[in-house]
């Protein structure tokens, strides 16, 4: 990647039959030690919701599916603390596999929206979160 022009990301937002957003812990890049959502840079060529699906299946390994853009893009300065990015959030399922560990991250849990309202989060997924009304 190169500093000198803004980046674009995805970020998916998995939620249960409970009501339940699904976060990894942060283990690599800005935000370690954090949870977050599923998230990542757009690759040259690559069609928005397949970036998501990559990001997916290597993070968490799995496979998404009802992948829907929610409407907001957030391209606040110090949303990363290195980069600009301007983001583009989906609502998703997952289709295939069980949320474990595969990179960037060492634990996958599913978290109540109550648990989450307490939680600082990775770069500024608590936002996109309450601008969806989920927490």
């Amino acid at each position: 990647m190169k500093p000198d022009h803004p980046y674009v990301g995805v970020d998916g937002i998995i939620t249960n039959d409970k009501g339940e957003i699904l976060l990894m812990h942060r283990t690599a890049g800005a935000y370690t030690g954090y949870w977050g959502l599923i998230a990542g840079a757009i690759e040259w060529g690559e069609e928005v919701k397949d970036a998501l699906k990559r990001e997916a299946m290597e993070e968490i390994g799995v496979e998404l599916g009802n992948i829907k853009f929610v409407g907001k893009y957030y391209d606040r300065i110090g949303r990363h603390p290195t980069k600009t990015f301007i983001c583009l959030p989906h609502t998703c399922d997952i289709i295939s596999g069980t949320p474990k560990p595969v990179s960037e991250c060492d634990e996958v849990k599913w978290f109540t929206k109550e648990e989450i309202r307490t939680m600082p989060l990775a770069y500024d997924h608590k936002q996109m979160l309450e601008d969806l009304g989920l927490i």
